[in-house]
């Protein structure tokens, strides 16, 4: 087994350039890609910095009757959305996926989670940048070496 966070870094770019590729293909529009760095910024923010605050208050709607039916609603909710954009709903689990797989690693090392937020967030802007080089080689603002 594959002992550095390497790997993991690969599939976490690897996800991050299948979504923006999805993105290329559908056309996103300039919004499409602002609300997708602010969705990666918030979903490496979430599995590092924000982990414990993020615990504590899924687990608050826990604690009361009220508590319960509130969440209960709120995974039915989202449940349907899952299953009503169910293309969609796989590039964001397969993201989620593979960014839980490589915080799991840092945190295996004892990296911080300010440093842990750093290298996701690097690794997933990567990928989503890298989704753009066929675009630009198309274009030709990128010569083409092939």
């Amino acid at each position: 087994m594959l002992q550095n966070p390497a790997f993991s870094m690969l599939l976490l770019l690897l996800a991050n350039l299948v979504f923006g590729l999805f993105l290329q293909e559908h056309q996103g529009s300039q919004i499409h890609w602002i609300i997708a760095i602010g969705y990666i910024a918030l979903e490496c923010g979430i599995l590092s910095i924000a982990w414990r605050p993020t615990r504590d208050f899924i687990l608050l709607g826990f604690k009361s009757d009220m508590g319960y039916s509130l969440m209960a609603v709120g995974i039915a909710a989202f449940a349907v959305v899952v299953v009503a954009w169910i293309q969609i709903s796989s590039y964001f689990f397969m993201l989620w996926a593979a960014a839980l797989l490589l915080r799991i690693k840092l945190y295996t090392y004892r990296v911080n989670a300010a440093v842990s937020f750093l290298i996701m967030l690097l690794v997933s802007l990567l990928g989503l940048g890298i989704s753009w080089v066929p675009v630009l080689i198309k274009t030709g603002q990128i010569a083409s070496t092939l």
